[in-house]
C-alpha cells in the first residue's frame, strides 16, 4: 500500500493521449494501477477500464496500485493521491468479518471482489476454515503462497456456487483448474460447477488435453462471465506443454486490455521476456484482437493483475 501526503499530482495525461478519458469527470475517484514505468517519468497507468499514457511524478514503481482522485484541468488528466489511511480501511474490512488479515484471507476476498459479489460472512469464514486447517504450519516462501492462492480460487468457487466444500470436492476441482488436464471423474462435477449461477458474475472452467506430433498440451481454460450483459469480463488460461520430455508451464490471461503472459516453472531473462512482449503485441494486434487504437493494447510478461480486496464492505450475514 502506498502512503502519500494527499496532495502531490502523481500523474498527468493528455485527454486526446488517454482513451476512455471522456467519460472521467472532476472529482470521481479510481483505483489506479501503475503498468510500466521508465526512468524518465513516462509511465502507462491502469484505470476506468482503460489504459493511459502520461508522465509520474513521485517515489512510485511498477505495480504500484492506490486510489486516486481525477482532477480535469483544460486538456490534462490530472490523479491527485486520495487522503485516507487506505491500509487502516483494509484492516477494517478483516475486523468486521472476523478474519486475519493475511495472503489466504486477501485471496479468498480477491475472488468475491473480482466476480462483484457481496461478502457472506458466513461463507467467507467457511472458506477460511476449510484452507486454513489444510495450510497450517506451511512455508511461506513463494510457492507456498502461489498454492495458497490457487486453493483460494478453487474453494471459493465452489462456496460461491452454494455446493458444500469437501475435501473430495475440493481436490476435483483444484485439479482440473491446476492439476493440468482433465480426469475421466471431472466431466460431471465440472458440469454441475459450470451451470450452477451464483451470485454475481459467473465463472467457467473447462479443462484441455491436446496431443499433436511430438508434443502435448493439457490445462484448463476459466471464462469470467457476465451472464445479464453477455459480456465476457476475464479469461485464463493455463498450459503445460510436454515436449521431448521437456515440460513447461504457462499461464495467459486478459483482463480488459491488458494481457499477460509468464512461464510459471522457470525464470526468463529478461531480453526473453522483452521479445515475446513485442511478438505478442505485434500477433494480437494485426489480428485485431484489440480495438485499431494501439495505446489501448497493454501485454505485460508477468501475472495476471490481482483484484484488491475492497476498502468498504457490504455484509450480508
Amino acid at each position: 500500500m502506498i502512503y502519500t501526503d494527499g496532495t502531490k499530482v502523481f500523474f498527468t495525461a493528455s485527454r486526446r493521449a488517454a482513451s476512455g478519458s471522456m467519460s472521467l469527470k472532476n472529482g470521481d475517484i479510481v483505483n489506479a494501477k501503475i503498468l510500466s514505468l521508465k526512468t524518465d517519468g513516462a509511465a502507462r497507468i491502469f484505470f476506468n477500464g482503460n489504459i493511459f499514457e502520461g508522465n509520474v511524478s513521485g517515489s512510485l514503481k511498477e505495480g504500484d496500485s492506490l486510489k486516486m482522485r481525477v482532477v480535469i484541468d483544460s486538456d490534462r488528466v490530472l490523479l491527485i493521491p486520495e487522503k485516507g489511511d487506505d491500509a487502516s480501511s483494509s484492516k477494517d474490512i478483516f475486523s468486521k468479518l472476523g478474519l486475519p488479515q493475511n495472503e489466504l484471507t486477501s485471496s479468498i476476498l480477491a475472488f468475491f471482489t473480482a466476480i462483484e459479489s457481496r461478502l457472506d460472512e458466513k461463507s467467507i469464514n467457511r472458506i477460511f476454515n476449510f484452507l486454513h486447517k489444510k495450510t497450517a504450519g506451511k512455508a511461506s516462501d513463494r510457492a507456498s503462497l502461489k498454492e495458497k492462492e490457487k486453493s483460494a480460487f478453487a474453494a471459493s468457487l465452489i462456496e460461491s456456487k452454494g455446493i458444500e466444500l469437501s475435501d473430495e470436492l475440493f481436490s476435483q476441482i483444484y485439479e482440473a483448474i491446476f492439476g493440468g488436464g482433465r480426469e475421466k471423474n471431472d466431466d460431471e462435477v465440472l458440469e454441475m460447477i459450470n451451470h450452477l449461477k451464483g451470485e454475481g458474475l459467473h465463472w467457467i472452467i473447462l479443462p484441455f488435453d491436446r496431443e499433436f506430433d511430438s508434443s502435448k498440451a493439457s490445462g484448463s481454460l476459466a471464462l469470467l462471465l457476465d451472464i445479464s450483459l453477455k459480456e465476457l469480463k476475464s479469461l485464463v488460461l493455463r498450459c503445460n506443454f510436454k515436449n521431448s520430455g521437456e515440460d513447461e508451464s504457462w499461464i495467459f490471461s486478459l483482463q480488459g486490455k491488458e494481457f499477460t503472459f509468464m512461464r510459471e516453472d522457470t525464470e526468463l531473462s529478461q531480453k526473453e521476456k522483452t521479445n515475446l512482449e513485442k511478438l505478442f503485441t505485434s500477433c494480437l494486434t494485426e489480428a485485431g484482437f484489440f480495438d485499431s487504437d494501439t495505446a489501448s493494447v497493454f501485454v505485460r510478461y508477468g501475472e495476471p493483475s490481482k483484484y484488491e480486496p475492497p476498502l468498504s464492505v457490504d455484509l450480508r450475514v
